[in-house]
């Protein structure tokens, strides 16, 4: 069966048309439909490509090392602002990549550099250290600033992010290509960070939800996925990870695009355990994503103390790092309904392998691969 290839403004326009009142991102007392998020990203997409950006050569004239649109940075906390700006960054045929906020000035600096960035959207807490390497940045020229709690002023030049999104505007008219890029930066573990440049369709198909990742199976039209998403409620998924990395990416996506509400504790600048556990009870959460032990062992622990009722929990999705059985075997214990599933990937190859601990069957070592994998 020949597939048709996607693209993620398609498949995004096609699911929140289908289910537009459903709730798609919830953080505290904000509440986002998918209607409004995707209103709000073809906002900011606007605004992207009135400033210039977007594809200026397309992929089959270039090499396939070299990208043909500009860049955009997401430097940001979890929140609707990374995912709306993930999805208007598409939708204005620019490429968005991770920017980690954990990065000294010296990898900031090198990160925009490396990346030549065009644009970049980040929290004001953040924006002391980006006024620190804007002088060496020349190609730097998009800057959106994120209110937050920090008290810091908007960067000259920058403009406000909320002030973007909340103008009216329709979306750019530019034809999305398959072709178009999502940028991935790898964390260092490869020597100095890299980018890995993906295809949508190909990061569709492996890591945005194009596949079963139990069965391999792919979907065959976006009118597939619309049937997928609108077969039922969806359930709740809390993203406890960055979104500055790969795996909460992928996770986001594959919610998007299965018809799923992506759930963010209150608080997103450090894990704070029990503001995760007391959100769980009080939206019902039925799957939380964790990256192994660092996240999974304060979960734990929150539980434990029983300071909030997460027995909707169903489903404790674990990716990026390895989850000891000795951690695995206590999150059965705490959640005796609930399965572990541990999920192998990378920047480069996308997710390839699965693996699945229920109470009195909890292992580590063996997965499932893909029908991909070699």
């Amino acid at each position: 069966m020949v597939v048709p290839e996607f693209t993620v403004p398609a498949v995004a326009a096609a699911v929140a048309a289908a289910i537009p009142d459903r709730e798609l991102v919830i953080q505290g007392d904000k509440r986002f439909t998918y209607a409004q998020i995707v209103e709000r990203s073809n906002r900011l997409a606007a605004y992207l490509h009135a400033q210039g950006l977007g594809c200026h050569t397309e992929r089959s004239q270039l090499p396939g090392h070299e990208a043909g649109q500009d860049l955009l940075g997401l430097y940001a906390y979890n929140g609707n602002e990374f995912v709306e700006a993930l999805f208007g960054s598409f939708a204005a045929r620019v490429a968005p990549f991770n920017v980690n906020y954990r990065y000294v000035k010296s990898e900031l600096q090198y990160l925009l550099a490396d990346s030549a960035a065009s644009a970049l959207v980040y929290h004001a807490a953040f924006a002391p250290r980006v006024a620190e390497v804007l002088p060496d940045l020349p190609n730097l020229r998009v800057l959106i600033q994120i209110a937050d709690q920090s008290g810091n002023e908007l960067l000259h030049g920058a403009v406000d992010y909320e002030s973007i999104v909340a103008s009216p505007a329709e979306p750019p008219p530019v034809r999305h290509s398959p072709d178009d890029l999502y940028v991935l930066y790898t964390g260092g573990t490869t020597g100095m960070p890299k980018g890995v440049l993906w295809r949508q369709h190909d990061i569709f198909m492996t890591s945005f939800g194009g596949r079963d990742l139990m069965t391999g199976q792919f979907v065959s039209s976006v009118d597939e996925v619309v049937a997928r998403v609108t077969a039922g409620p969806g359930t709740k998924v809390m993203v406890l990870p960055p979104l500055i990395h790969g795996a909460a990416q992928w996770t986001v996506m594959m919610a998007v695009t299965t018809g799923q509400t992506i759930v963010f504790p209150t608080v997103v600048d450090h894990l704070d355990a029990e503001d995760v556990v007391r959100t769980i009870e009080r939206e019902g959460v039925a799957v939380v994503s964790v990256v192994g032990d660092a996240i999974a062992r304060p979960l734990v622990a929150a539980i434990e103390k029983g300071i909030a009722d997460v027995s909707s929990l169903f489903v404790v999705a674990n990716g990026g790092a390895l989850l000891t059985p000795y951690v695995k075997q206590r999150l059965i214990d705490v959640l005796p309904n609930a399965m572990i599933v541990d999920g192998v990937g990378s920047s480069e190859t996308g997710a390839q392998m699965h693996h699945m601990s229920t109470s009195g069957a909890v292992s580590t070592g063996t997965f499932n691969a893909g029908p991909d994998t070699f």
